[in-house]
């Protein structure tokens, strides 16, 4: 027998469809991957997606994170920049000492990262795929910070881009950077990384200023590789 959709059930579509698009299935695990198209089919959905799509007006930022250690479950977010696109106006949060002595940490940086991302439908970064997303995802599970939900923001990465269309000794950021004659990557000293783990804060701006810098470079090798970018929907 079939199910029968319950008024709920059927707001639940309307409000997260034109959104979420097929991923909306997710949101029904009681139903069939069928059952909630056909509905969405019936209620005329579709045309509201595709009507959104195209009112859209794409707000684009390049986002960069500095942290403590490689794997979230043994290290903190130090700070985080998300440039926008062609203005020179960031949106950033660093952690303070308090926060490294007091232990808790990197949870406020985290909410304010989510509270940030919002503002934005595409984020860009650099690599970003395999560090910067599924860091901030972890620390935001662990610090019990709600992360942003997949499909909601579209997420495109500059390592891939250029990967594909250079061919380099290296990938990494400054390698393409340093192909391309962009200035203005600089250059790592650890010492600052392990004084930062006290709070230091000579150490924390410096780690600031470096993560700065690395969200304008990285708009800079997105403005040359753009031209042979095409459109792919992948989400954070």
């Amino acid at each position: 027998m079939v199910k029968k959709w319950t008024n709920e059930e059927e707001n639940k579509l309307r409000e997260n469809y034109p959104i979420l698009g097929y991923k909306v299935i997710d949101l029904f695990p009681g139903r069939t991957k069928s059952s909630v198209l056909r509905k969405a089919d019936w209620l005329d959905l579709k045309v509201l997606r595709k009507r959104r799509k195209e009112l859209r007006e794409d707000r684009i930022g390049y986002l960069d994170i500095e942290a403590s250690q490689l794997k979230a479950d043994f290290g903190i977010v130090y700070s985080w920049v998300i440039k926008k696109q062609g203005e020179n106006k960031y949106l950033s949060s660093i952690i303070k000492r308090e926060e490294i002595l007091n232990g808790t940490l990197d949870k406020r940086v985290c909410q304010e990262l989510v509270k940030a991302l919002k503002e934005f439908t595409l984020i860009y970064s650099f690599y970003g795929t395999f560090f910067d997303i599924p860091f901030l995802r972890t620390r935001c599970l662990m610090n019990k910070v709600e992360f942003i939900p997949r499909g909601e923001i579209e997420h495109r990465d500059v390592y891939f881009l250029a990967r594909r269309c250079l061919r380099l000794h290296s990938n990494r950021l400054e390698s393409v950077c340093d192909a391309l004659d962009i200035k203005g990557k600089t250059r790592l000293e650890g010492r600052y990384w392990i004084l930062a783990n006290s709070g230091n804060v000579e150490a924390l701006k410096y780690i600031f200023e470096h993560n700065i810098a690395d969200t304008q470079i990285l708009e800079k090798v997105h403005e040359v590789l753009a031209q042979f970018e095409y459109p792919q929907r992948k989400y954070m």
